[in-house]
């Protein structure tokens, strides 16, 4: 909580101290993402470099705040949420087979392909169909059951007929999760980089050529300062 993320000067001695600075929604936020990372916790692997993977996920968290504010969502503390555990179905799939998990990777960075379209070249199970199923189980919130499991798919009517509001979520956490493996930030197991769809970027209208560079200033800054952020909940694991 003593993150320099969340500037708050002289770092945070209490609860109440936290909620003046950063707000009750963020404090409810950070709770809950480390309650979902301890219930994933598993020993670390040769393979599978789980540092690079949790800096992949907050990285994408903190994107997707970063967007968020953007564009105005009005809940961006909800979408830090959303991208921290956008890809808690590949630690499901570690956790029951990590084998499978590493092979799925490691066909991934050898074909430049990314993780998902690993999965469907090899006909295993999609992480995303693993994730919502776990989070459904957990009973999480709709919101972050509707990222989990559309994250990779563009077109908001492939989606399972959810909500606008729930469909523009899964765009910032689309763009989120593209920029964040374009900066190189993190690794979630595969090295491929795609280009922000035209389509997605005007949902959320973000002009191509004027917000562009500007929104990824914004998010290299917070990414620099969320550095700290991830050893607390994300280091040395």
């Amino acid at each position: 909580m003593n993150s320099a993320y969340y500037a708050i000067p002289g770092g945070v001695s209490s609860l109440a101290r936290a909620i003046s600075y950063i707000g009750f929604d963020t404090v409810h936020q950070l709770v809950l993402s480390t309650s979902i990372i301890n219930a994933l916790e598993f020993p670390q692997g040769e393979s599978f470099d789980l540092n690079k993977f949790w800096e992949h996920s907050i990285g994408v968290g903190i994107a997707a705040e970063t967007l968020a504010k953007f564009v105005r969502h009005p809940s961006p503390s909800d979408m830090f949420t959303c991208g921290l555990v956008h890809d808690m179905g590949k630690i499901a799939m570690y956790m029951t087979d990590a084998e499978e998990m590493v092979r799925i990777s490691d066909h991934a960075v050898a074909n430049n392909l990314s993780y998902f379209e690993a999965e469907e070249v090899m006909e295993a199970p999609h992480h995303t169909v693993v994730g919502q199923m776990l989070a459904e189980k957990w009973n999480l919130p709709t919101l972050i059951q509707a990222v989990i499991k559309n994250h990779h798919q563009k077109d908001p009517r492939m989606r399972g007929g959810i909500s606008a509001e729930l469909s523009q979520t899964v765009d910032i956490i689309y763009i989120a999760n593209l920029f964040t493996h374009a900066l190189k930030f993190g690794k979630s197991g595969h090295n491929k980089i795609l280009g922000a769809p035209k389509d997605v970027m005007e949902r959320l209208r973000i002009d191509a050529q004027k917000d562009f560079k500007p929104l990824i200033k914004d998010i290299k800054v917070n990414l620099e300062r969320g550095e700290e952020f991830i050893r607390v909940i994300g280091g040395g694991r």
